[in-house]
């Protein structure tokens, strides 16, 4: 077991006999050569560099958010499943000007 051990690891260890061993992979259909991912686009990436400080803003806290947190104790399930609906949307109404000002949707 260790001959075959130190045959592998004189193997790993040489460049050149990798080489082979993924040529023969290739050629007997075993290992593709990796795909190269797709550069992304001008646009794309000042897409998501306008995209990030709407991000920032998104999470940030406010007076409104800490009442609705603060109040969030004292209500039943019902109506603190609709007191997370209010918050999602109160945070949606925040980013609707900022989406607007960068130019992204209208």
């Amino acid at each position: 077991m260790s001959e075959m051990q130190d045959a592998l690891n004189q193997i790993l260890s040489n460049p050149e006999a990798m080489k082979q061993v993924q040529s023969l992979g290739e050629q007997l259909g075993l290992s593709k050569p990796a795909p190269r991912p797709p550069e992304p686009k001008n646009e794309m990436l000042g897409a998501m560099q306008s995209l990030a400080p709407l991000m920032n803003g998104f999470g940030a806290d406010d007076d409104i958010s800490r009442l609705f947190q603060a109040l969030r104790p004292f209500l039943g399930e019902e109506k603190q499943r609709k007191l997370e609906q209010a918050q999602r949307l109160m945070k949606l109404i925040k980013v609707i000007p900022l989406i607007k000002d960068s130019g992204l949707l209208f």
